[in-house]
């Protein structure tokens, strides 16, 4: 149920705000995004995704297409909102990338976040090429890169935040793993004294 609900109320947010966005190429956005959005609800249970993890990659296309609003042109804040948008998606990908391999191959957690952290990085270049093969097919107007306005590093800074995204959220895991591990020593230590005890 909490899956189905996401998914709705995300596509519902994304088809809204297309008609009203200021960025002429966001108002077709939705034929692409709410196929994202359900693309994993229809295979959640093949890749095991938590319902947390859903509702962030949701909350991720949801991020990008507030751009419709013009905030990759114009942001309030001193960093790209484009840094947010990489970062965002990354980290959400990751988290759900990492659980996908660690619950279906026989991999280790090193192994599974290695896995995770190239395959994030590997979307992420592919979705380069794709942001400029349609500035190459439909022009700056039309298509995804805008050449004359972003950033001349855009592609490089693209990556770089989708890597420190990446990173975060398996640092992330390995933290709250190793607390948890941390918690639960204590707690077996006083169970095996109370078994011992009850033995003696």
């Amino acid at each position: 149920m909490p899956y189905l609900l996401i998914a709705i109320l995300a596509s519902l947010a994304t088809i809204v705000i297309s008609p009203l966005a200021r960025v002429p190429t966001y108002r077709l956005s939705p034929v692409f995004l709410v196929p994202l959005i359900w693309l994993p609800y229809w295979i959640r249970r093949q890749i095991h995704l938590h319902p947390l993890h859903y509702a962030l990659l949701c909350s991720a296309i949801l991020l990008h297409q507030l751009g419709a609003f013009g905030f990759y042109q114009r942001w309030p804040m001193p960093f790209s909102f484009d840094i947010v948008v990489h970062f965002w998606f990354a980290f959400a990908a990751a988290l759900s990338v990492r659980r996908a391999i660690r619950r279906t191959l026989p991999l280790g957690r090193w192994q599974a976040g290695l896995a995770a952290l190239l395959l994030v990085m590997g979307g992420g270049a592919l979705h380069e090429v794709m942001e400029y093969g349609s500035y190459l097919l439909l022009g700056e107007e039309k298509g995804m890169l805008k050449p004359s306005s972003s950033y001349s590093f855009d592609t490089q800074r693209d990556l770089l935040s989708n890597l420190v995204g990446a990173v975060v959220a398996l640092m992330l895991i390995t933290v709250c793993k190793w607390t948890s591990r941390r918690g639960a020593r204590p707690q077996a230590s006083a169970t095996d004294a109370v078994v011992l005890n009850r033995a003696g």
